[in-house]
């Protein structure tokens, strides 16, 4: 197996061999082909240098000589590299430079003017140019393949060349003495006229004249050759070591390895690319899957690079007798997203044409690089058991309070989880306080240096979004700003009909934020992880966000009000599956617009605020976004929402069981809107008190409350005032009196036909269901008239989408099924409640049901499953307030386990009586219903 790991990151930190042996050229033809001829300024620059030389031998300090031929050497690597790395040229000049300095400075002096200082910083000159020399000459010796792939390092060792040059010229005490251009003609001309009276002085000098001859000799064929060694390195490239800590990818990595070895008549060839986002493991799943048992069977263990290489010049000519091998190229994206993008493709075609040569890549994209047959995979953060692990593990010592909630915060993105837990374990932080730094730093949390040069997370970051493509496309890094504020999958439908302005290219910036992997895409959606919107919001400029934030705020805004509608109303299903997927969305971004204390909350603000607030009311009611829209609309002195905050409020308490806080919402509430005029509104709250005390058991004063909502009303709200009716038939409905409820029922029933409320007419026929269900006397098939009611009201909730109602109903119809024998099919329905319960979080709705479904299975003869079923539902009351409800639910599931464990103990002795007839200790009873029972000692 033949590993190129980090290929473009790798000898960025180790040494190259120097010293092999050149196995080939190029060509001075071809030399002149890709370079071109020398220009009139490059042939007299470097003649220069070459008379500099000469006058360098004269000066007494002989490392003067030795600095100058080697800043002449130089010069010449220079020119071989200068079309691969932009920064050669910039060496070049600064090499010419110092050499003019060091040589004018000294030309003519004897050697006792020559200070130790000086000789130590000359010494340092001639070191550090042998050091640039060596670093260039490996370099120009790499093989074309990795010139383009490790293009980025060698940049950066010529950078470093750069630097270690500027700190020969700030110590080498003769370069103070240049200061522009200007002192470097006079220089020149100084050396020149220097150079003259050598001239006359050696004209009769059989060696001189030699020496002359051949400096015009270089100046009339000045044509450097450029030498390209095609020969690599033999030494072994060492890959990183996989991190010891790797959970979470066990079943990833066993997969990817048996694509990697197919069966032998299937493929000769695997060409394997993982791609995702920085810092999502994709290296050490790569490292795994190379390492993986599957893989070192079918490829061996060889590192070296030498056969590959071999084969591209010339191809072998048996592929038959090539081994397998494995060629892993880590970070693709580097080399894949240079200028040089053409010669790279090419390359890598030319790899994957190699007989029995499989390739793996890593690559910061959602697309593999290039059209050929790629097997795909999408490397994804790790689950939250595994990234607890991870933390854990390096962390031992750590709290576990609020440790799933920050990783949950960081996206499960395996770095993020590996750095802060390193983190803390330097200095104990705990996760809630790592939490609640993050949300305010953001990634920046990890920095502890001024210059952040620490942060590996921001460093990851920045490489995608600080190169190609994403630094030459403002669209795309316009939309990374937008995508930003999104904290949950964006539908590719919204983003192009809601969210992006028309000046921004949608296609061509999703385009160019795939190829990075700066988003996740799917063939729905369009997401951005939590470090990187984190690093995002925090890096970009403030004009630029404050205009992205206000665009946000108001299309959030203008949707809610599009899709603001009640349960009843015809586009309410319609209009709650649209603000359901994209409820976290809304909610992250009305928190943003709300998060200043001094934030200047407009009205629409507050009406999206109050929508998203009713619409968790209506399907899964939660506290936290309520309370704050009314700490905003407090802090906002806005009376009319304040009033309406603490409706919606109060109705989330009743919700959540929590009816003492609910009576205590509601009761402000109608006083406000009592002091805003508002006596329609004011009339709600009063009949949603009604309910809300009938729930707690205080009955004494709801009649007189039913009186107060019609005077609220008025005569002329036909509506309000067959919502009076319909709450005076509930009333007597819980007082037990059938009659009366009934007639009161019946009277709603027919106004609500009338008007065409069909919500309301639903709730009617729900109550008169139960009224029949409980009074058999009203009716002689009262049981089949109420479940012909329930199912008209089932019908009608699930149409209009009220979960509240349709769990309701369905405990309900459970009961009506039970009592009428119908026990399989009472068990479905009681389920199919307790499941409806548990979706709106509802902790009575699950009570009733599993106590529903304990008396069920008791009657169908399932005692243990009983008991299991009635044990749970008394534990669902546990968090319950006490209420008359919560009392109702405790007594029922009491009474039904109190009749099991004395059916179970008449069972026990019917059995023992059975054992001494000789019956044995099993026997098979028959139990109401129909079902049976095997019933064993001590069940």
């Amino acid at each position: 197996m033949s590993l190129l790991c980090g290929c473009w990151r790798w000898h960025k930190n180790s040494e190259f061999s120097r010293g092999e042996e050149h196995v080939g050229t190029v060509s001075t033809a071809q030399r002149k082909d890709e370079l071109g001829p020398p220009s009139k300024s490059e042939m007299a620059a470097d003649a220069l240098l070459s008379t500099l030389e000469i006058v360098a031998e004269t000066i007494p300090f002989p490392a003067v000589g030795t600095a100058v031929k080697a800043a002449v050497r130089l010069i010449e690597i220079c020119q071989q590299v200068r079309e691969s790395f932009e920064q050669a040229d910039e060496l070049k000049e600064r090499v010419r430079g110092l050499s003019l300095v060091l040589v004018q400075g000294l030309s003519g002096k004897p050697v006792e003017e020559i200070t130790d200082s000086l000789k130590r910083d000359i010494e340092q000159l001639q070191g550090d140019l042998h050091y640039i020399e060596e670093k260039l000459t490996d370099i120009s010796k790499q093989h074309r393949i990795l010139v383009i792939l490790f293009k980025n390092a060698n940049e950066e060792a010529v950078q470093k060349c750069l630097k270690r040059l500027d700190g020969s010229l700030s110590s080498f005490e003769l370069s103070r003495q240049v200061q522009n251009a200007t002192d470097l003609k006079k220089l020149e001309s100084d050396i020149e006229t220097y150079y003259k009276t050598l001239q006359a002085t050696w004209e009769n000098t059989e060696e001189m004249k030699r020496s002359i001859e051949e400096i015009k000799a270089i100046l009339r064929n000045y044509n450097p050759e450029f030498r390209q060694e095609i020969k690599s390195t033999s030494r072994k490239p060492r890959f990183p070591p996989r991190s010891r800590i790797f959970y979470g990818r066990d079943e990833l990595v066993y997969d990817l390895a048996k694509k990697l070895v197919p069966a032998l008549n299937d493929t000769e060839q695997v060409f394997l690319a993982l791609l995702g986002t920085g810092g999502m493991g994709k290296t050490s799943a790569a490292l795994a899957v190379v390492e993986h048992q599957l893989v070192l069977e079918r490829y061996g263990g060889s590192q070296t690079l030498d056969d590959i290489l071999t084969e591209l010049e010339p191809p072998s000519g048996k592929p038959a007798l090539q081994p397998y091998r494995l060629l892993l190229l880590d970070n693709f994206e580097t080399p894949w997203h240079l200028d040089s993008q053409r010669e790279v493709e090419k390359l890598l075609l030319e790899l994957m044409n190699i007989s029995r040569l499989s390739i793996v890549i890593t690559m910061r994209a959602n697309q593999p690089p290039t059209d050929q047959k790629w097997e795909i995979e999408l490397i994804k953060p790790v689950d939250a058991d595994a990234s607890a692990r991870i933390y854990t593990e390096i962390y031992p010592k750590t709290s576990t309070k609020g440790l799933y909630e920050l990783l949950d915060t960081v996206g499960h993105l395996p770095l993020a989880i590996t750095l802060l837990a390193k983190y803390a374990s330097t200095n104990q932080a705990t996760p809630t306080r790592l939490l609640r730094d993050w949300r305010l730093e953001g990634p920046d949390v990890l920095t502890t240096t001024d210059d952040g040069a620490d942060n590996m997370i921001n460093k990851s970051i920045a490489l995608s979004i600080d190169k190609p493509p994403m630094n030459k496309s403002t669209d795309a890094l316009s939309l990374l700003n937008l995508l930003a504020f999104f904290p949950a999958p964006l539908p590719h439908e919204h983003l192009a009909e809601y969210w992006v302005p028309e000046t921004i290219n949608q296609l061509k910036a999703v385009s160019v934020l795939s190829k990075t992997a700066l988003v996740e895409l799917t063939d729905a959606t369009v997401f951005v992880i939590p470090v990187v919107r984190s690093y995002i919001i925090r890096r970009t400029p403030q004009p630029d966000l404050v205009a992205t934030r206000a665009h946000i705020h108001r299309v959030c805004c203008s949707l809610l009000a599009l899709h603001k509608s009640s349960p009843g109303d015809d586009s309410y299903i319609a209009d709650k599956a649209f603000i359901s997927s994209q409820e976290v969305n809304f909610r992250c971004i009305l928190l943003d617009a709300t998060s200043e204390p001094i934030a200047n909350v407009s009205p629409e603000i507050l009406e999206a605020l109050l929508t998203l607030s009713w619409h968790q009311c209506w399907t899964r009611p939660r506290l936290d976004l309520v309370e704050h829209t009314l700490s905003v609309a407090k802090k906002a002195l806005n009376a009319k929402y304040e009033a309406e905050s603490q409706a919606c409020s109060a109705e989330m308490y009743f919700l959540l069981n929590q009816f003492d806080h609910a009576i205590e919402r509601v009761s402000l509430a109608h006083s406000q809107f009592i002091s805003l005029q508002d006596r329609r509104s004011a009339a709600g709250c009063t009949i949603r008190l009604i309910e809300y005390m009938m729930y707690k058991g205080d009955d004494m004063e709801v009649l007189s409350l039913a009186d107060r909502a019609r005077t609220e009303y008025g005569a002329d709200d036909v509506l309000g005032q067959a919502m009076c009716t319909l709450f005076v038939g509930q009333i007597y409905w819980g007082e037990q009196e059938g009659l009366k409820a009934r007639t009161h029922l019946e009277q709603a029933k027919v106004q609500f036909e009338q008007l065409g409320s069909r919500l309301e007419l639903g709730r009617c026929l729900f109550f008169l269901a139960r009224t029949y269900q409980e009074h058999p006397a009203l009716a002689l098939d009262s049981l089949s008239i109420a479940l012909r009611l329930a199912n008209e009201a089932l019908d009608i909730f699930r149409q209009h989408g009220r979960e509240e109602y349709i769990t309701q109903c369905l405990t309900a119809l459970a009961t009506i099924l039970k009592e009428d024998k119908q026990y399989s099919a009472a068990l479905r329905t009681a389920l199919q409640a307790l499941d409806s319960a548990k979706s709106l979080g509802d902790s009575n709705g699950v009570s009733q049901a599993l106590c529903q479904n304990g008396d069920i299975l008791f009657r169908m003869g399932d005692y243990e499953g009983a008991q299991d079923a009635l044990r749970k539902s008394l534990i669902a009351l546990e968090g319950m307030a006490d209420s008359f409800t919560k009392t109702r639910n405790k007594d029922r599931c009491n009474k039904v386990l109190a009749m099991i464990e004395e059916q179970s103990r008449s069972t026990y002795c019917e059995e023992d009586e059975e054992e001494e007839d000789g019956m044995g200790p099993c026997v098979e009873r028959r139990f109401p219903g129909g079902t049976h029972l095997v019933a064993f000692p001590g069940l």
